[in-house]
């Protein structure tokens, strides 16, 4: 006579060609994504902490010694301090503009509109570009004597040209218009996963448009609004156009100082800690609500 299996007695043990058959599945799926995480994230990194710590470069001086003056000397020289504040004011003003800029945008594409991707297709098509060529656009624009000032004249609230191009707003401007499509992308993802039964159940019980806002799809969307943000808010950070071809000398930037001294190993080392340990506080802080 047969009984059927009892769950309670164990299966049996498993053989060694069974197991790693079973484990050989997944460790081919991430292979890829771990390969390219090792070669383009941690190798580079390895060897901007090795660069950090040497004396002098090994082509200028065949015998460089590992030392932490490096790190020293940033920390303590002011200019430094100074440019990495002054990246992250105008990096902070930039994610605001754009997060303003792109919520809406995206809110409507997503929840308003019927054809919402093909309009998004159609606004990322100039993005397809190169960035130099529309950074230095910006250039045109922004001079004493390009279409913004020429158009501010002729509305009548300025008389004469005003300095815009190499100043801390003609960055701001280059970083919006550079980082807002990376912004509105994950915006109209996540906008997009919110149920429509919360909203409609919001409506019934006498919410209007803006509480259901306020209540449902804030809280709902905060950990892929909060992506967003740090997307854009550590891409103007390390943005080195905008600083170049827009800021000029005297609005120096941490991503142009990095570019030009030799202590750029080490300071990109600690601006990325900054900004890693900054990116895991805003991920905590963006813990979305859920809902039963």
């Amino acid at each position: 006579m047969t009984h059927a299996a009892d769950p309670a007695i164990p299966r049996q043990r498993r053989t060694l060609r069974e197991r790693l058959a079973e484990s050989a599945v997944p460790l081919v799926a991430v292979s890829p994504a771990a390969f390219l995480l090792i070669v383009f994230f941690l190798v580079p990194m390895v060897v901007s902490i090795r660069y950090s710590l040497l004396s002098t470069m090994p082509f200028f001086d065949p015998n460089p010694y590992y030392t932490i003056q490096n790190y020293v000397h940033v920390l303590v020289t002011p200019v430094y301090l100074r440019s990495f504040l002054r990246t992250g004011e105008y990096a902070l003003v930039a994610t605001t503009i754009s997060l303003l800029l792109a919520y809406p945008v995206a809110y409507y594409l997503s929840r308003r509109s019927k054809r919402g991707s093909l309009i998004l297709l159609i606004m990322l098509i100039p993005f397809w570009t190169s960035v130099i060529l529309r950074v230095f656009a910006w250039k045109i624009v922004l001079g004493n004597s390009g279409i913004l000032n020429w158009a501010l004249i002729k509305i009548g609230i300025i008389h004469e040209p005003i300095k815009i191009l190499y100043t801390g707003i003609a960055i701001v401007f280059g970083l919006v218009y550079t980082y807002t499509p990376f912004m509105i992308l994950p915006l109209y993802g996540t906008l997009g996963k919110v149920p429509n039964e919360l909203l409609e159940a919001s409506e019934d019980l006498g919410a209007n448009k803006l509480q259901t806002l306020a209540r449902i799809t804030l809280p709902l969307t905060r950990s892929g609004t909060m992506s967003a943000i740090i997307l854009v808010l550590l891409a103007c950070f390390g943005d080195v156009l905008s600083a170049n071809l827009l800021g000029g000398p005297n609005t120096l930037m941490i991503s142009t100082v990095i570019f030009e001294t030799f202590l750029g190993g080490a300071l990109s080392v600690l601006v990325f800690t900054v900004l890693l340990l900054m990116s895991a506080v805003l991920a905590r802080v963006g813990r979305e609500t859920e809902y039963a």
